[in-house]
């Protein structure tokens, strides 16, 4: 139990780390660029703790709270009506649009690469499904039938499943039929019993739509992992990227939001789940947290990045002008209000529901 607990803090820290380094070099390295003089790169939140190094201007710094991190760029809390050259607001809004867009373009980047390069070296999960449970979905059929992750399903009433597709196939032509599964766990076999629960799924057929019903229990299979050629692996990359980022609206804007977004909690029992199947799980999951990290970023609220973008496009329909310091505190301390509720309540959520099993473990 030690050993897990310290595996998953590792991995915890490992990703956060990552992910919040590669955001804020984004915003780093454009700001370099534009010749603003960046006066500190810090990873985490709260007092100054450890001073890693000091390289011209730039004081690199470690902060005690590992959840997310800022470069602090010289003027961006200035509201002087001729900034010092070297400074923020001494720029272009071009050079500061650039800036800003720079960090959330670096996690979108970072989930990209890292699925990428696992395609050359580790493969990636795009092989046909396995009769191994993955995951087992919470508030399920499966959940109260007692299937567990890294169960192995070789047969369903008395009969034999060759491989994950035939699973799948039995399964799907069950909706509403009492099903009796045996599976293979920890080198034993253990008899269940559930009811696939009925679904319907729309598909076209001749170019019209159709209806069909469709039985599940509720689990996700594993896939077989693939390594793929250099080529092979950039498309497979790209295809994933561009279905997580269009997938994340989705999530976000639907009846069951409260299921689909998770805080710090969330992020923590993910890893924990992510780090029992090992660092191919733990990189798949890094990957698709810096993509929606990215994406996230973007959304129009005051101190995220998609907030200071909308300050500069009011700036550049104001000709030039900029709020002022009352009214851009007035922004800030609402964005700061909107982030801390959202917080306090994902948070809520994520405990309740792991009070109520409903994560998957």
């Amino acid at each position: 139990m030690e050993y897990q607990v310290l595996q998953t803090l590792f991995y915890f820290l490992l990703t956060i780390g990552i992910l919040v380094v590669a955001h804020e070099f984004g915003h780093f390295i454009v700001a370099k660029w534009c010749g603003m003089r960046v006066e500190e790169f810090a990873v985490g939140f709260g007092p100054k703790w450890i001073v890693l190094a000091r390289r011209g201007d730039t004081e690199y710094t470690i902060r005690p709270i590992p959840l997310g991190g800022f470069v602090r760029i010289a003027g961006m809390e200035s509201h002087e009506e001729t900034p010092p050259s070297g400074t923020f607001f001494s720029k272009p809004i071009w050079q500061r649009n650039a800036v800003v867009l720079a960090g959330p373009v670096m996690s979108l980047l970072l989930g990209y690469a890292i699925f990428s390069i696992m395609g050359m070296t580790v493969g990636l999960d795009i092989g046909k499904p396995m009769n191994r449970v993955a995951q087992v979905l919470p508030g399920t059929e499966a959940e109260r039938m007692g299937l567990k992750m890294g169960d192995v399903i070789v047969e369903i009433n008395k009969e034999p499943i060759r491989d994950g597709e035939h699973m799948m196939k039995v399964i799907h032509s069950s909706p509403g039929k009492r099903l009796f599964v045996r599976v293979k766990r920890d080198n034993q076999y253990v008899l269940l019993s559930g009811t696939p629960k009925e679904y319907e799924v729309e598909e076209v057929k001749d170019g019209k739509k159709v209806i069909r019903k469709e039985g599940r229990l509720g689990f996700i299979p594993g896939f077989e992992v693939k390594r793929l050629s250099p080529w092979e692996s950039l498309v497979a990359g790209t295809r994933i990227t561009k279905n997580l980022i269009m997938a994340i609206p989705e999530h976000l804007f639907t009846k069951n939001v409260k299921d689909n977004v998770g805080g710090p909690v969330a992020i923590v029992q993910m890893t924990h789940v992510a780090a029992k199947e090992g660092l191919h799980r733990v990189l798949s999951f890094m990957a698709a947290l810096s993509i929606s990290l990215g994406i996230l970023n973007l959304f129009p609220i005051p101190i995220l990045d998609g907030g200071h973008l909308v300050l500069y496009f009011i700036e550049w329909l104001r000709r030039g002008r900029r709020l002022t310091a009352k009214q851009q505190m007035a922004v800030q301390m609402v964005g700061l209000a909107i982030l801390l509720s959202i917080l306090v309540l994902v948070t809520a959520n994520d405990i309740n529901r792991l009070i109520a099993g409903k994560f998957p473990q």
